[in-house]
């Protein structure tokens, strides 16, 4: 019961929103987590939510813009710290905020999707060896074309 409860509530605060919310501009150069390539997707803005040494999930989140002719189509992520990763979507449902697994996530030509608290989001599940209480995450986007973005995002909210 005790260890429900504990996966309850890690579980929940990986898709909590903050207050207030990060914000996230688009600076004219490429922040140094960017997927580097000219005229290629470009991610933004990722982080990974801390969360107590216990807990056996987190969440990631992180801008992705489309500045290409094509729409690009996200089918997965993955990390070499976490065994499974997955898409969420939050949606309310008679007032109670319920995630919804999300099987791709389609990014139209010169749009930007959000993936951030209490929206769309990245649930890191099954650690290796234990979630991170700091530094940063390496993962990748998985595109249904067969690329894959690969990105860092820093554990922890960032100042915004």
């Amino acid at each position: 019961m005790r260890l429900t409860v504990l996966v309850l509530a890690a579980l929940l605060a990986g898709c909590a929103p903050d207050s207030p919310a990060p914000t996230v501009s688009a600076p004219a150069a490429a922040p140094p987590a960017a997927v580097p390539a000219a005229s290629g997707p470009v991610i933004s803005g990722a982080w990974v939510r801390q969360v107590p040494p216990a807990a056996r999930m987190t969440a990631g989140y992180l801008r992705l813009h489309n500045p290409g002719p094509a729409p690009l189509v996200i089918v997965g992520a993955e990390s070499p710290l976490f065994a499974n990763i997955e898409m969420h979507g939050t949606v309310m449902s008679d007032g109670v905020a319920r995630m919804r697994h999300q099987e791709s996530v389609a990014v139209a030509p010169g749009e930007t999707v959000a993936f951030e608290p209490g929206g769309l989001h990245l649930m890191l599940m099954q650690p290796r060896n234990g979630i991170p209480g700091s530094g940063a995450i390496d993962l990748s986007l998985v595109l249904e074309d067969g690329r894959r973005l690969e990105f860092t995002a820093p554990v922890g909210q960032p100042e915004g």
